[in-house]
């Protein structure tokens, strides 16, 4: 999966939803099947814990998205978005930082190599791609690309770097936990 890991404040991470995907369907792994443009309830849901969310835009894609039901070992139930059929879609990992002096989250956005339409296996589209290039832009305006190790580097919000000095040192935490 091609993907990008940046650090955002709670909100910039409004702004970036709000502006870059208010004309994108989202849907989430939930109690009832749920996909639809985003929304305040959807800011309450990635608040809580790491949350995974896929996105589509009609520049690439005009199919809905595909829920399969799960049911636990312990009988609770659960529709879970099939991330391989259809046309594509951006997936979108949001994950609470804890620790942060003011609310932060680390985001994970990409797309996978391939989808599955009917019985053949697709690639991601020349405009899936373009999408996820202008969404993972938007993303990075006002970052810094900094090195949480040798290998891994992450974008940070400018201005969260400011405001949270600490912050670089929260998210190198989280790794040696």
């Amino acid at each position: 999966m091609a993907g990008v890991e940046l650090i955002l404040s709670e909100s910039r991470m409004h702004t970036f939803v709000q502006e870059r995907l208010s004309g994108c369907i989202i849907a989430k792994d939930d109690k009832v099947p749920f996909s639809g443009p985003p929304d305040d309830d959807l800011f309450d849901y990635v608040r809580r814990q790491f949350r995974q969310l896929f996105i589509k835009h009609s520049s690439f894609a005009n199919d809905e998205f595909c829920f399969k039901q799960h049911t636990y070992p312990d009988g609770t139930e659960i529709f879970l978005v099939d991330q391989f059929v259809g046309l594509g879609h951006l997936k979108m990992l949001t994950l609470p930082l804890i620790g942060a002096l003011e609310p932060a989250y680390r985001l994970t956005i990409g797309y996978q190599s391939f989808f599955v339409l009917g019985d053949a296996h697709i690639p991601p589209s020349p405009d899936l791609k373009k999408f996820y290039t202008s969404t993972i832009n938007a993303a990075k305006k006002r970052t810094l690309k900094l090195e949480i190790f040798k290998g891994r580097s992450m974008w940070f919000e400018s201005d969260l770097l400011k405001s949270v000095p600490n912050i670089l040192d929260t998210v190198r935490a989280a790794y040696r936990r």
